[in-house]
């Protein structure tokens, strides 16, 4: 059953597409009791090691171009009703062009769904704190918000702005995760710059989870003439 749910979502995703969410080309029933994804190799990897390899030499032009790529496609899961889940910069992949792939959309939630689990995951980093949360019982089990992912999104504006994942003077997850337990944010970094319209909307993207931007207006904001304007300085 658990395999037949499982692949019913994967078709329902194939359905999905959009030039900046990594396509579904098939699956694949050759690499255990689970069907597999089978995507398109994306020569750049992921977006951390992209980061990792090229920021001394990225210009705000190209960071902005991954930026509104990014926050286009999960405004594009948002209209679709899909929430993502789980974004971070390790499962945006950019390609031998440069252009950003966002990928593993909704794989989180169906897993979690499946299993009777919470939405805890590695990936502490980007997580909004709401996806900490521990239902009293499997009954109050809730998916993630789209609000969740807007969260991610200001988490990985800051990476590609800076370089730097958030909590990045953090070693483990586990401190990390104690650190969004108490409600702590990531820091602004005293360098790379960060304009401080940038650090604003970043800091909106981390508001209560009734209080974030939607994907609509992160978008529109990364377009928006003072974001442009970065572009010619």
């Amino acid at each position: 059953m658990a395999s037949q749910k499982l692949l019913a979502d994967f078709r329902a995703r194939k359905q999905l597409q959009h030039q900046n969410i990594l396509p579904l080309l098939g699956f694949s029933n050759e690499f255990g009791q689970l069907p597999a994804m089978v995507s398109p190799w994306i020569h750049n990897g992921s977006l951390t090691t992209y980061l990792e390899q090229n920021f001394t030499e990225l210009t705000i032009e190209p960071k902005l171009r991954i930026l509104r790529q990014v926050a286009a496609a999960v405004r594009y899961l948002h209209l679709k009703g899909v929430v993502h889940g789980d974004l971070t910069a390790n499962n945006i992949l950019i390609d031998s062009n440069h252009n950003a792939h966002v990928a593993d959309h909704g794989i989180l939630t169906m897993c979690s769904e499946l299993s009777g689990t919470s939405y805890i995951r590695s990936n502490v980093w980007w997580a909004a704190p709401e996806l900490f949360e521990v239902p009293e019982n499997e009954e109050s089990l809730t998916s993630p918000k789209p609000a969740s992912d807007i969260y991610s999104l200001g988490c990985i504006m800051l990476q590609v702005m800076t370089g730097q994942q958030p909590y990045a003077n953090v070693r483990s997850d586990h401190q990390v995760t104690v650190l969004i337990l108490k409600g702590n944010k990531p820091t602004r970094p005293s360098s790379p710059h960060i304009a401080d319209s940038f650090w604003d909307f970043i800091k909106k993207c981390w508001n209560d989870i009734g209080h974030r931007p939607s994907a609509v207006e992160v978008s529109s904001f990364l377009g928006s003439d003072h974001v442009i304007a970065l572009e010619s300085k």
